[in-house]
């Protein structure tokens, strides 16, 4: 069974050891020189419970508060910014697709939430504080060896999921970006990244496209991001290679999508970056898509 961990001064969680869920309780002031961004091969679910921090998630920032749900999309890159309160409790919920298929059913699709009607982008909910502690409050539950009690912890996560899907299927809770970011320029870059990943994008193309001097870019870049401009957009465009691996199912047609000048160094940095070559990536995920539901 995979239960909670209560976690203090940690500065965030980026692995997995179950193969279906983890949960992690965390209360702890935010070191901003170790939030860096991350990403995941599971979804992600971060519930504040009390506190304030502004959070980036895939191109945009938010300001998170209690009551504000996060869900996470595979691979998109994410970080907390920083802490505005004294406190900031959440709780983070790592899930595997193949978890919720196994309990999803024809009618019932238990991704959808994070897939959505016509989009797989990330979200950010907004719920009733009160009401999110209720759904989570299994989570401090002390731990029992109770005949049942694993399954019945499993079936709380279950409906709260259940509870995060009706949400998005009612499209009246989600928040919208911030505009107060901390450098515009900053700000307007990483969404120029994000929208141009099929680009070639260098420094000396942002300080023409932006009028404002490449060293001034490299300098704060590093230091709102915690990675180099040339680390942060390699790392953006192979999570989309990823994405378009398996629209494609082939990565001769996906390397020039994603702006790289030649296969040979897509192929290496993508070795390096997943510890896969394209071809294994593509068998390992072909693997994972085989069960849907469970009463197949």
């Amino acid at each position: 069974m995979s239960m909670s961990r209560q976690i203090s001064n940690v500065n965030f969680v980026n692995s997995m050891i179950s193969d279906k869920f983890e949960i992690y309780h965390v209360k702890d002031v935010v070191d901003n020189a170790h939030t860096l961004y991350h990403y995941h091969d599971f979804y992600e679910i971060h519930a504040t419970l009390s506190g304030n921090a502004n959070f980036y998630l895939d191109g945009k920032q938010f300001e998170i508060e209690a009551g504000s749900v996060l869900l996470i999309q595979k691979n998109d890159l994410h970080r907390i910014v920083s802490q505005s309160s004294k406190v900031f409790d959440r709780i983070y919920i790592f899930i595997t697709p193949e978890f919720l298929r196994k309990f999803s059913t024809p009618e019932t699709d238990l991704e959808n939430c994070f897939k959505g009607l016509d989009t797989s982008s990330s979200k950010v909910l907004k719920v009733n504080p009160e009401k999110l502690k209720e759904y989570l409050a299994f989570v401090d539950e002390k731990e029992t060896r109770t005949y049942g009690a694993d399954i019945e912890y499993q079936q709380k996560l279950i409906e709260y999921i259940i509870f995060l899907n009706r949400l998005v299927l009612s499209s009246n809770f989600e928040s919208e970006p911030i505009n107060n970011k901390k450098n515009k320029y900053i700000d307007a870059i990483l969404e120029y990244i994000n929208e141009n990943l099929d680009k070639s994008l260098s420094l000396d193309e942002m300080e023409k496209q932006f009028f404002v001097s490449k060293y001034y870019i490299s300098r704060e870049f590093k230091k709102y991001t915690g990675l180099t401009f040339h680390q942060y957009v390699q790392k953006k465009k192979l999570l989309y290679a990823k994405k378009l691996l398996v629209q494609y199912q082939n990565s001769t047609d996906v390397y020039q999508k994603c702006g790289f000048k030649s296969y040979a160094h897509f192929l290496k940095v993508f070795k390096k970056e997943f510890q896969l070559t394209p071809k294994q990536y593509l068998e390992k995920e072909e693997k994972k898509q085989k069960v849907y539901y469970q009463n197949d």
